[in-house]
């Protein structure tokens, strides 16, 4: 599990400083790799899409407070 989050987050190499993409698709093959693509993208898209929705949320909530202290 530690595994996959290094490499959700950016560092995805051995103790070696082998990259461990690599060192799967040639055991697994490309299948995998493109699960893993497949995968990697569905997270990095999620995580984006909740940062923009608080922040989208907060400024719609800035902006009813703005217009109900002016009105």
């Amino acid at each position: 599990m530690f595994t996959a989050f290094r490499c959700f987050t950016g560092e995805c190499t051995t103790y070696a400083g082998e990259p461990i993409h690599y060192l799967l698709a040639l055991e697994f093959g490309y299948p995998f790799m493109f699960l893993y693509v497949g995968c990697y993208m569905l997270v990095t898209m999620g995580i984006f899409n909740v940062i923009l929705a608080v922040y989208v949320d907060i400024t719609m909530k800035a902006a009813k407070e703005n217009d109900a202290v002016n009105a």
